[in-house]
């Protein structure tokens, strides 16, 4: 992956972005339909990003007692770059 691209993915009708830092990635979950940022995070790794993004859309979308695993569910995922 090039320096500087972003991914995203879609988890049922939510976008998921990861945006690279020097230092860390920014994590963001938007509500595409009400134009909404739901949730922000930073984590020190792409991997750390996606299971931030991941676990609180499942939250939201499914409540916080959900059974899903975040690692499989960011393995499941399409992440498409771009800038």
């Amino acid at each position: 992956m090039d320096p500087g691209q972003k991914l995203q993915a879609k988890f049922e009708s939510l976008r998921l972005v990861l945006e690279p830092h020097p230092d860390h990635w920014q994590a963001f979950v938007y509500d595409v339909e009400n134009c909404e940022v739901l949730h922000t995070a930073q984590r020190s790794s792409i991997d750390g990003a996606k299971y931030a993004a991941v676990e609180y859309a499942a939250a939201h979308l499914f409540g916080v007692r959900n059974d899903l695993e975040p690692d499989t569910i960011a393995a499941m995922l399409v992440w498409e770059t771009g800038r």
